[in-house]
């Protein structure tokens, strides 16, 4: 079994991270006492408030002279401490006045302990962590890094676990020494130092090619405690560990001429991590074909599976379609974490006025709630918000769903199953006769289903549902092509939001950038606007906190069609999507364009991220 040139995923990184690493590996081959000197010469300022053990400065204290946070800031959090009994910096978090990282760089001032916001990865050991499981550090985000002669260095997220620390110590038998670094940087090395190290513990030992020998993995089986020897089992929890590691939402197993690639979709883009050799390809289907309970002999048909695991404690559902090629069996897996929750309506990102607008609209008691975008825009976790935010005691809420992908406690989730008779046509009319308020219909496909949504809305029912299309006015031909008329669209559609996500710039690794007028034009930005302003672009090699992509993580950005007056006049009279949408937008809408360069001008993505996300854009 073959692999990429390197296992972080990317390239090597540039001359001035390989500088900036060479630095971090010198601080950490020097002994702790020589350390704690550079850092007290180096920085003065940070460590004289650092007393005797017993006389440290509060968390919230240091906060303020870093100037994170002001004074009443400071009281307001702890009267809601003496309130709620959590810790002080868990409330600033939440209540956003500081960031996660904020709060890790104080910790480390606070307890005299070095911060790096990026490790060498590359350069960590496998041998470090050949006698640690892997569970043991995704649990605890910790993991060693170096040895030298005062012992092993570790990198840990929560400096005040302690027992972690103990028990390693008793595992490596040696003394063992911490820096704080972000969650990130941690994952990132635990990925990339345990990957490394399984290769060469495999490294001269084939894979079977007899598939009797492979056994199956039983429902909700522990993936990091998956410790049988078969090198197939091992390559495949390999590679589905690895995307969950690295949240990825989908895993691309692609039998090409002489190889099978092994494709992430992260953040939205699809990234080569992995090859397996040619002769090993009917090995790996099996094994995913029997995890996934779908018939090994059959290799000609497509079928599609489900497996139900745990890593490190948490829920996974993945999703499997094969598909026969001309190469092979094509497989694509589609990651769900249950464990993930669903984000509160206010806290998805959606600009303030759609906020407002889009509030009123699911607070309504009857009428239809579209969410349009493509595969993977975020459709399906703005419903399961706005659904979160009307979930009351006194509200019946039903979902129609192919599959389930979230799960909402307090209401009925139901799967459509075609094989058995239920579409969601077929569904949707049972569901009618439960009595709900609220009914969400995972997608309008076929004209049953709109015609059955939209007398449910004129029946007194609050529908709110997906639909495939590029934008909020193209939304309304789409209806009108599966047979809804003019007058029945004004009567039941209350509005419909486009939705669209944007790679957000890594917080480590982005840069300045000096965008020309012309180049901000592209986008609709002028000139007034950007004067003044920092703007930002991704560094071309990343970094190892967003695996040498530049981007770590997504935002929004949003379309919200309000049908009021003006745009149910037009409607009756044509259905014309591009009509629509020059008159929506000289009545104030804000197009998807131009919230993609509201989120340039905040220094969030790149103005070739907001470009590319909304390259379909009409710029009239």
């Amino acid at each position: 079994m073959s692999s990429d040139s390197n296992q972080d995923g990317g390239k090597r990184p540039d001359s001035l991270e390989a500088q900036n690493n060479e630095k971090i590996l010198a601080v950490l081959r020097r002994s702790p006492v020589e350390r704690a000197a550079d850092e007290l010469a180096d920085h003065p300022e940070q460590f004289a408030p650092i007393q005797q053990i017993f006389g440290r400065k509060a968390l919230g204290e240091i906060l303020v002279e870093r100037k994170k946070i002001t004074e009443d800031q400071l009281r307001a959090a702890l009267k809601t401490q003496s309130e709620r009994g959590e810790k002080v910096g868990k409330i600033l978090i939440e209540s956003d006045l500081i960031e996660q990282n904020d709060l890790l760089q104080t910790l480390a001032i606070q307890l005299d302990l070095p911060y790096y916001e990026t490790l060498p990865i590359a350069d960590i050991d496998p041998e470090l962590v050949s006698n640690i499981s892997i569970s043991f550090c995704t649990n605890n985000l910790i993991v060693p890094v170096s040895r030298d002669a005062f012992g092993v260095t570790v990198a840990v997220n929560d400096p005040l676990n302690v027992a972690s620390v103990d028990d390693l110590r008793l595992i490596l038998g040696t003394n063992i020494n911490r820096v704080v670094c972000p969650r990130s940087t941690i994952e990132a090395a635990i990925n990339s130092v345990f990957e490394r190290q399984e290769m060469s513990a495999d490294a001269g030992q084939g894979l079977a090619d007899d598939e009797d020998t492979i056994a199956g993995l039983d429902d909700a089986h522990d993936l990091l405690h998956d410790t049988e020897e078969a090198p197939v089992r091992k390559e495949v929890s390999a590679i589905i560990r690895r995307a969950i590691s690295e949240k990825a939402s989908d895993i691309h197993i692609e039998p090409q001429d002489e190889r099978v690639s092994v494709r992430f979709r992260i953040d939205g883009r699809l990234r080569e991590v992995r090859s397996i050799a040619k002769k090993y390809e009917s090995s790996v289907a099996t094994r995913i074909k029997i995890l996934g309970k779908l018939n090994i002999a059959e290799s000609r048909l497509p079928q599609d599976g489900r497996i139900s695991l745990k890593v490190g404690g948490r829920e996974i559902d993945v999703r499997v379609s094969t598909l026969p090629t001309k190469h092979g069996e094509r497989i694509v897996m589609r990651i769900l974490d249950k464990s993930t929750g669903i984000r509160p309506i206010d806290k998805i990102g959606m600009p303030a006025e759609v906020f407002r607008v889009f509030k009123n609209m699911i607070s309504q008691k009857h009428g239809i709630i579209l969410v349009t975008g493509p595969t993977g825009s975020g459709k399906t976790s703005t419903l399961a918000s706005a659904i979160s935010a009307i979930n009351k005691p006194d509200v019946s809420i039903i979902t129609l769903e192919d599959p389930v992908e979230v799960t909402i406690p307090g209401v009925g989730q139901v799967e459509v199953n075609e094989k058995a008779g239920l579409t969601f046509a077929a569904g949707l009319r049972s569901i009618l006769r439960q009595d709900p308020n609220v009914i969400l219909i995972g997608e309008i496909r076929d004209g049953e289903t709109a015609q059955i949504a939209v007398q449910a809305a004129l029946t007194g029912h609050l529908v709110l549902s997906t639909l495939h299309t590029n934008d909020t006015a193209a939304s309304v031909t789409r209806l009108n092509d599966l047979g809804v008329e003019p007058f029945q669209i004004t009567t039941s559609v209350i509005g419909v939001l486009a939705v669209r996500l944007l790679r957000r710039l890594c917080l480590t690794c982005k840069e300045l950038a000096n965008y020309s007028p012309a180049e901000l034009a592209v986008i609709g930005i002028a000139e007034s606007e950007f004067q003044g302003k920092k703007l930002f672009r991704a560094r071309p090699q990343g970094c190892s906190a967003c695996r040498n992509t530049g981007y770590n993580g997504r935002i929004g950005i949003y379309e919200l069609l309000n049908f009021d007056d003006n745009i149910k006049n037009y409607v009756l009279k044509s259905v014309d999507g591009a009509g629509l949408r020059k008159i929506a937008m000289q009545h104030g809408m804000t197009t998807l364009r131009r919230s993609a360069a509201e989120r340039v001008l905040a220094g969030e993505t790149s103005l070739e991220e907001a470009i590319y996300a909304t390259q379909m854009e009409n710029l009239e």
